[in-house]
C-alpha cells in the first residue's frame, strides 16, 4: 500500500541509461507537451553543463495506469500509438533537455527544423581553462554547419575540418561508439598522457 509520501520519488539514474530508455520508447511524450523551442546555444550550454559536472536538473515523469493521447516524437523517434502496458511513463517536464541530449548523440530530426543536424562534436583541442570560464564551450561544442568547410570554400572552417578529419574533433556518438578508438588516435597523436588536457 502507498502512502501519499511514496508517491513522488527521485531515481537517479545516468544520461546513458536515460537515453537507453529512450532509445527503446519507454516513454511518451503527451500531447499537451510543448514544441522543441532551444536553439544552437541551448544546446552547447547544456552540454557545456555536463562538462563541466553541474547539475542538469530534473526530468519529471509521470507514471500511471492511465493511457493518454500519445503521439510526438522524440528527435524522430516515433513512439508507437498501439503501444499497450499497465503502466504508462510519460515526460512532463525535461522534454527540451531529453530531445537536446538525445539528437546531440544520435542525430534525428527536430521539428520544423528539417534542414537542421542536431548531431554534436566536441573539440578536444579548445582549452578549459577554469570552472567559471563561460564562453570556451562556443568552440568546445559544434555542429556540422560550424565544421564543415565546403571542400576548401568556407576558409573559417578550414581549421575545424582539419581537427575532424585528424580526429581531434569528434562527434558525441563516436565517443560512445568508439571510446578506445579515440583514445589509440590521441595517442597515437602525442596526446596520450592522462594529464594531457585532450584526454
Amino acid at each position: 500500500m502507498f502512502t501519499y509520501a511514496d508517491r513522488i520519488k527521485p531515481d537517479g539514474h545516468s544520461i546513458t541509461t536515460y537515453l537507453e530508455n529512450l532509445l527503446a520508447k519507454r516513454y511518451q511524450i503527451p500531447t499537451f507537451q510543448r514544441d522543441v523551442v532551444w536553439e544552437k546555444e541551448n544546446v552547447k550550454k547544456l552540454w557545456d553543463s555536463i562538462y563541466k559536472f553541474y547539475p542538469l536538473g530534473s526530468i519529471l515523469i509521470w507514471k500511471s495506469s492511465t493511457k493518454l493521447e500519445s503521439h510526438r516524437q522524440i528527435g524522430g523517434i516515433k513512439f508507437a500509438d498501439d503501444f499497450h502496458s499497465n503502466e504508462y511513463q510519460y515526460i512532463l517536464d525535461g522534454q527540451q533537455r531529453t530531445t537536446t541530449l538525445l539528437t546531440s548523440i544520435y542525430g534525428g530530426k527536430i521539428e520544423k527544423k528539417e534542414n537542421f543536424d542536431p548531431t554534436l562534436y566536441i573539440d578536444f583541442t579548445v582549452e578549459f581553462t577554469e570552472i567559471t570560464d563561460d564562453t570556451s564551450y562556443t568552440k568546445r561544442f559544434l555542429f556540422w554547419d560550424e565544421i564543415d568547410d565546403n571542400n576548401g570554400q568556407i576558409k573559417a572552417n578550414s581549421g575545424k575540418k582539419k581537427r575532424h578529419e585528424e580526429k581531434l574533433l569528434v562527434s558525441l556518438r563516436d565517443i560512445i561508439k568508439n571510446p578506445v578508438e579515440i583514445e589509440r588516435n590521441l595517442h597515437k597523436n602525442g596526446y596520450g598522457d592522462f594529464e594531457n588536457p585532450y584526454m
